[in-house]
């Protein structure tokens, strides 16, 4: 009994010590939660957070708030979130249970309440039981039915759900309940505290009242025993087991015990300032606190604590007179000494005036306080004892008798010890007087200073660059021969190191400076701040903090995600193995050695899929239609520490890699042309920690129809017939117009057959005529020689008329033979008065070249008829052959009266005569040209002599080559 009394008194103790929280941040109604009055917390198996509130139920992925109300529910207010067969089942304060279908609250109906509300509780994963005041109801969720129970109760108190068993006190004995009966496992001898909660650890039951002291009670062996681990007046809300710890919610904040009940975390209590109703601690060791006034409270790390003083915010940090303490500037002024071992705070100095404190500074040999803000000032015992009015930035000593301080005009000397400086011989050379300040460097913004005891080197940084002092003299350090414009400067192991503004870390060696930062060890590129603990250098940069190793190069990086809070780092300090962060929201501490990377895989889901703005379930066989391609899918990334630094990418089919912008949390796919799909989603969580599963979509766009293969074949058939119909009616047509066309062509060379044959007919009775009366003329004047000669070759004339008439085409061998038989005989008739010569081109074939037949005798007759007969004098023809290109040019001269004086002698004789032959020659020209490719052309020349009278006639044939077909 001693030993359980020591508890209470510990931890009473502490309440009379200033309180602290870790460092936290807040979801409520100005970032997505519907209500700052939140009864119930509960992480799922897939990872998400919801709660239970005053306005319904939420569901929180760390990015995103989604809401689920009940069209019939009695009351918004819900509570009591359990997980059931993959559905979060929930209670409103009527006793009525909901559970989550499709993104909707659906009330069951099948299990009615009784009007009043008991928490109900979840056994062998499907029976949902309630124990009410009187009586004890299950349901099977799985097959939707009541469970008959025959037991019968009264006074039920403090229900306890564990996987298979619900415990529970009533009528003075503690219960079991396994879903099917009802046994006793202790029975009390006397009355039982009016119990609320009940608890089992370690196969020990711990029970609690709500607001009556003593609050706790162990239950063993058939006895209570009570435990004082609470002050009295305190009135508890919840209480839940994680993992071995027990933590109790109150109005006034909430507790945290270990398995036998010894406070945790010093036995402070968190958040006393909130009322708290459930605490749970998801996968990534983040706590969470539900609050009647302030929504939900996130703890990232519970180790991280945040101690403000008053609405302070901590703008500068120093080492103080121990271990366990360090001196705080504040932004009014204000320097209070915090000890890190009663985590209390004492006020050093209180001024007056106003204005930020930049920079803090312990002198332990002088034991002497500096200030930099409205000027250096110097304090000692609490008071002021000198004050100058630069505008200082950083300081250090010398030696005892001297510092050396940046400043806004630049590097000043002033007294450590008394009033006049004493500086290094090697020094003093550099030194001015202006102002009645002892100068390095004027005109130039002063930063920081470092002075190297070990080396005597003394470092200056300045809006003009890094530069060093020593016994060798004094040189700018350079860096690919820029200027270094340092922010911060820290010794480590002997080793300078110089924080940038914007062109991160640089380690200064014997004068030569190399960059540290790389794209592989994550170093900042803004150091506001440099601290040496050890082999680690700290650096603050923008709502970060870095320890880097200087012996292996491993870099931490601590963010909100690891405690920090959102606000604006001042200064850092490490001491006694923690680190101190001076920040606008308050002081911050945590262990040196505190991990800052979560190992915890973050999960990947896939919360919608739509199509066409419709949901529709995805599975490996999903096939869409060719109008169903436009795409959206509705992401979370379950990763709670700082769910803004998590990165999701996606790509499609192999393509390159996409990632989503900051905080958007769907893929949009608009207008996919049609085919096969394969979307791959993997993400990251602040730490690069890839999720525990990646996400694997599969689908396929059907192709329109008029883009499918039957589609394009169909119509490509159609197309095919068509053309075939058309074609084949076109080829009947033009095959049945070439067998008009070639009856016609047949019918018109018969008709020019006919026509010519009845011109030959016509012709050859008209030479015939003229011959008989050549030989009649013979035997009337008894020239028997005569006749007889001229019958011969009038006799192979006929022949070869005859045989010449029944061929279109002859050679020109042929027709010059029936010429020369056909001019001897006019010569023999008109006794040699006739004068004849042939000329035949040697380049042409005789034998081979074709023309028509009977072609040239009429022009040749015409010519000796019309031409020569009406001469007197001698009568002289030529026909010429003579080869022009791919034609024969056939000449036949005479030297007759011409054309116009035969025509006039001929229309004296015979009126009404027409030259038979003239018509006839150009008739069969006209049907001949009809058949040929290249025309037969004619052209007369009348000659004339140098007086102008007619000389005769010469006509040209032009007869084109033919084929002997």
């Amino acid at each position: 009994m001693k030993k359980i009394l020591l508890i209470p008194f510990c931890v009473v103790c502490h309440f009379f010590i200033n309180a602290q929280n870790p460092v936290s941040r807040n979801l409520t109604t100005q970032n997505g939660l519907p209500s700052n009055t939140v009864y119930n917390i509960l992480q799922d198996s897939k990872g998400f957070i919801w709660l239970g509130h005053d306005k319904g139920l939420s569901r929180y992925d760390g990015n995103n708030f989604t809401h689920f109300t009940a069209p019939a529910q009695q009351g918004k207010s819900v509570s009591n979130l359990l997980e059931i067969n993959n559905a979060i089942w929930c209670q409103d304060f009527s006793g009525n249970f909901y559970y989550t279908k499709n993104d909707s609250l659906k009330k069951e109906i099948n299990f009615k309440t009784t009007g009043t509300y008991s928490a109900g509780g979840i056994l062998k994963k499907q029976i949902l039981t309630v124990i009410n005041y009187d009586s004890l109801r299950s349901f099977d969720i799985i097959n939707k039915k009541k469970i008959k129970i025959q037991a019968q109760l009264s006074s039920k108190q403090a229900i306890f759900y564990s996987n298979y068993f619900a415990y529970f006190f009533c009528a003075n004995s503690l219960r079991r309940f396994n879903g099917e009966e009802v046994e006793v496992l202790q029975r009390f001898n006397k009355p039982l505290p009016n119990f609320t909660f009940l608890i089992k650890v370690n196969n020990k039951f711990i029970a609690f009242n709500k607001d009556n002291y003593p609050l706790a009670y162990k239950i063993n062996n058939h006895s209570i025993q009570p435990l004082s681990i609470l002050k009295n007046g305190l009135l508890i809300q919840d209480v839940n087991v994680i993992g071995n710890e027990i933590w109790i919610s109150t109005t006034s904040g909430a507790y945290c015990f270990d398995e036998n009940l010894q406070p945790l975390f010093n036995g402070q209590c968190f958040f006393a300032e909130n009322s708290i109703t459930k605490i749970i601690k998801d996968r990534e060791n983040n706590y969470w606190f539900g609050t009647l006034n302030k929504g939900v409270i996130l703890v990232p790390d519970i180790n991280v604590k945040l101690y403000k003083y008053s609405t302070e915010s901590i703008t500068a940090l120093s080492t103080y007179n121990n271990s366990n303490e360090v001196l705080a500037g504040t932004s009014s002024n204000l320097v209070f000494a915090f000890n890190s071992s009663s985590n209390t705070f004492n006020t050093i100095l209180s001024n007056n005036t106003k204005g930020e404190i930049f920079s803090l500074h312990y002198d332990k040999l002088f034991n002497k306080i500096i200030t930099f803000g409205n000027g250096v000032n110097f304090y000692q015992n609490g008071k002021i004892i000198n004050s100058n009015g630069i505008g200082g930035k950083a300081i250090c000593a010398l030696n005892e008798h001297t510092y050396c301080v940046a400043y806004s005009g630049g590097i000043a000397l002033i007294p450590r010890k008394n009033s006049k400086i004493d500086a290094p011989t090697w020094l003093q050379k550099y030194i001015y007087t202006t102002n009645n300040l002892n100068l390095l460097a004027e005109n130039y913004r002063g930063r920081t200073v470092l002075f190297d005891s070990t080396s005597q080197t003394l470092y200056t940084a300045t809006s003009q660059g890094l530069k060093y002092y020593n016994a060798d003299g004094s040189k700018f350090i350079l860096f690919k021969e820029k200027p270094i414009y340092a922010s911060s400067l820290c010794m480590v192991n002997g080793v300078l190191y110089a924080g940038t503004f914007s062109d991160g870390l640089f380690k200064i060696q014997q004068g030569n400076a190399n960059l540290v930062n790389t794209k592989s060890n994550g170093l900042a590129n803004t150091v506001y701040k440099l601290y040496a603990d050890s082999s680690n250098l700290w650096l603050s940069s923008d709502e970060l903090i870095q320890r880097y190793n200087t012996l292996t190069g491993n870099v931490l990086s601590y963010t909100s995600a690891d405690g920090l809070p959102k606000a604006e780092i001042k200064d850092i300090l490490v001491q006694n193995g923690k680190v101190y962060v001076a920040t606008t929201e308050g002081l911050v501490v945590f262990i040196n050695t505190k991990n800052a990377v979560n190992k915890v895989q973050p999960l990947l889901q896939l919360n919608k899929f739509l199509v066409n703005d419709k949901e529709v379930f995805i599975n490996d066989a999903l096939k869409l239609n060719f109008n169903e391609n436009n795409i959206e899918l509705f992401l979370s990334l379950l990763s709670f520490k700082d769910n803004a630094a998590s990165v999701i990418r996606y790509r499609i089919n192999k393509e390159d890699w996409k990632i989503l912008p900051n905080g958007v949390r769907n893929i949009q796919l608009p207008s996919l042309a049609a085919g096969k799909y394969v979307i791959e989603i993997n993400a990251l969580n602040e730490d690069g920690v890839a999720a525990e599963k990646n996400i694997s979509l599969t689908f396929t766009i059907d192709a329109p129809f008029y883009k499918k293969l039957w589609f394009i074949i169909l119509v490509c058939g159609i197309l095919f017939l068509t053309m075939y119909i058309y074609f084949r009616q076109r080829l009947k047509s033009e095959k049945k117009s070439n067998e008009l066309l070639a009856q016609k062509i047949q019918l018109e060379q018969e008709l020019h057959q006919s026509m010519l044959s009845s011109i030959k007919s016509q012709m050859n009775p008209h030479f015939l005529f003229n011959a008989l009366n050549t030989v009649q003329s013979y035997i009337y004047t008894n020239e028997k020689e005569n006749a007889s000669l001229y019958l011969g070759k009038f006799s192979e004339l006929t022949r070869t008329i005859l045989d010449m008439s029944n061929k279109e085409r002859v050679t020109i061998a042929e027709e010059i033979k029936a010429l020369q038989l056909y001019v001897e005989l006019e010569q023999l008739r008109f006794e040699d008065k006739l004068q004849y010569h042939f000329e035949i081109d040697k380049n042409i074939s005789t034998e081979t070249t074709y023309i028509p037949s009977m072609l040239i005798q009429p022009y040749v007759e015409n010519a000796i008829k019309h031409g020569l007969m009406h001469q007197k004098n001698q009568w002289k023809l030529l026909i010429a052959f003579k080869l022009n290109n791919n034609s024969i040019k056939v000449t036949i001269d005479d030297n007759g009266v011409g054309r116009k004086a035969s025509a006039a002698i001929n229309q004296q004789r015979l009126k009404d005569h027409q030259s038979f032959a003239s018509n006839a020659n150009q008739k069969r020209l006209d049907i001949l040209n009809k058949g040929l490719p290249q025309s037969i052309s004619l052209n007369i020349i009348d000659k004339v002599d140098e007086h102008g009278y007619a000389a005769g006639t010469t006509m040209i044939l032009n007869i084109p080559f033919l084929d002997r077909s």
